[in-house]
């Protein structure tokens, strides 16, 4: 008999599905922010999981401000949802996920930002300079603003000048908005220190150093990994920490 034994089922993958399946069930009724959600109970039975494996899919979405979790009285569509893009939200929905795309950003971004200290145009370095201004005041006001750095992201890419290496920092943007919504969601105190990253990258382009360059990508993707970390163990001690549910009014 063979030795080789079937892997277990990830919970994290059943939840990841459920993550997807309540995206999809909030679009598709046409709900609004500060719209209701069935109760815990109607949902788990709709969608065929247990309750602990809804409650994880709930916490997530409600970490990235998708949905909104009211002790006592249940749960309901999140504010971020009205700006919400769900094609990218997927793209990393879990710590593995998240973690890969870190690693691919990471080959790829360092080279392009060390090709854009040397080849970045004057026009290339006024529309990163704007970005960064929208960035600036995106912080202040305490708005959303992974839309802003995923624009930045796209303008250093554009200003490598180099069109494979362009298109391949393309196939990350789903994952660098997904990536932003939910460390944005779950550690909205990092704001500040989000728009002080960006401004360090721009100013080692300014430098015209591509070895400056890389090292501050480097210690942009770096800070990024941290990030994610807390976030996953925060995501873990939500769920560990929800009580039992003594109604479907505590649902959540």
């Amino acid at each position: 008999m063979s030795e080789y034994q079937v892997r277990p089922v990830e919970r994290h993958t059943l939840a990841q599905k459920v993550m997807q399946r309540l995206v999809e069930y909030v679009a598709d009724g046409g709900l609004k922010p500060g719209d209701a959600l069935p109760a815990q109970q109607q949902l788990a039975k709709q969608l065929g999981v247990s309750r602990p494996v809804l409650r994880e899919a709930v916490q997530g979405l409600a970490s990235m401000g998708l949905l909104d979790i009211r002790p006592g009285s249940g749960c309901f569509v999140g504010a971020a949802t009205a700006k919400a893009n769900p094609g990218a939200l997927f793209e990393i929905m879990t710590h593995e996920a998240a973690l890969e795309a870190l690693e691919a950003r990471m080959v790829v971004e360092v080279e392009l930002v060390g090709l854009a200290a040397n080849r970045a145009t004057a026009s290339d370095l006024r529309a990163a300079e704007r970005a960064l201004e929208r960035l600036r005041e995106a912080v202040a006001q305490e708005n959303e603003t992974s839309e802003i750095t995923l624009e930045f992201h796209r303008i250093l890419a554009l200003s490598g000048h180099n069109a494979f290496l362009q298109r391949m920092s393309e196939l990350l943007d789903h994952a660098r908005v997904a990536q932003f919504s939910r460390i944005e969601g779950a550690l909205p105190e990092m704001k500040v220190r989000e728009f002080e990253s960006h401004r360090e990258l721009f100013e080692a382009i300014l430098s015209r150093d591509p070895e400056r360059a890389r090292m501050m990508m480097r210690q942009h993707l770096n800070e990024a990994h941290g990030l994610e970390e807390r976030v996953s163990w925060l995501m873990r001690q939500a769920v560990d920490d929800n009580p039992p549910f003594s109604n479907e009014y505590s649902a959540y």
